[in-house]
């Protein structure tokens, strides 16, 4: 019997998940006594086009004075409390790519109203990550249904924790797990089947990526795509 080819190709579309924040400083690099750390160690873009909300606290500048807050596309600037503290909201940086990604920024506080004076004014740095919540596939299709791989990249994921795919129709037809997501963003760089299951029965499945090893509505963070197969 000749062997069936058929043809897959998988689109996945990012959902509007993020990660369940996670409370963690990330090293400033101080000048004088000045400090700057942001809230999270990783800020993960649901809409690529967006940056997740970030917090920046500061701390050892001068009462009343402003801060600038800059780098890698993001300014902001802040008020000094009486106590030298300060703390911003503001978009985080967002990737040149919507495809799964991470990068660094390194961001910069100065004091404003020092700028100009003969002393130093305060400043500090401090170094964020973020990513995009996203899955892609390379090669998008592949001739054979049992045989051929290609090359799955996660972005957005949970760190230190296995990536799960879920392939439905209805329910539950396939399952398969990739290995652990790596860093503080929670990538992933895998060789696999687009569809594991075997021989597949339909055309066309809903295709739901996520940390956790027993599937749930509500997991967070998840991608969710279409996986298409087309008959030749």
């Amino acid at each position: 019997m000749n062997a069936i080819h058929r043809r897959y190709a998988l689109a996945a579309a990012v959902t509007v998940s993020a990660l369940a924040p996670v409370s963690a400083a990330i090293a400033a690099a101080p000048a004088a006594a000045a400090t700057l750390s942001a809230d999270k160690p990783c800020y993960v873009n649901a809409d690529p086009s967006s940056g997740a909300p970030m917090t920046l606290t500061g701390s050892g500048y001068i009462p009343g004075d402003t801060v600038d807050i800059s780098g890698g596309g993001v300014f902001t600037t802040a008020l000094v409390q009486p106590d030298t503290t300060f703390v911003a909201t503001t978009p985080a940086p967002i990737l040149s790519t919507i495809g799964p990604g991470a990068m660094k920024t390194t961001l910069t506080a100065t004091d404003e109203n020092n700028a100009g004076s003969a002393t130093t004014p305060p400043t500090a740095t401090a170094v964020v990550h973020s990513a995009n919540l996203a899955v892609s596939t390379s090669p998008g299709s592949v001739r054979n249904v049992r045989k051929d791989k290609v090359t799955f990249r996660f972005s957005g994921f949970a760190p230190h924790k296995n990536i799960f795919g879920y392939y439905m129709r209805k329910k539950i037809v396939a399952k398969v797990r990739f290995g652990k997501a790596s860093g503080p963003c929670g990538t992933l760089r895998q060789r696999a089947l687009l569809y594991p299951g075997g021989r597949p029965r339909y055309d066309r499945y809903t295709v739901t990526f996520e940390s956790r090893g027993r599937y749930a509505k509500r997991a967070f963070p998840r991608v969710t795509g279409k996986l298409s197969i087309l008959h030749f």
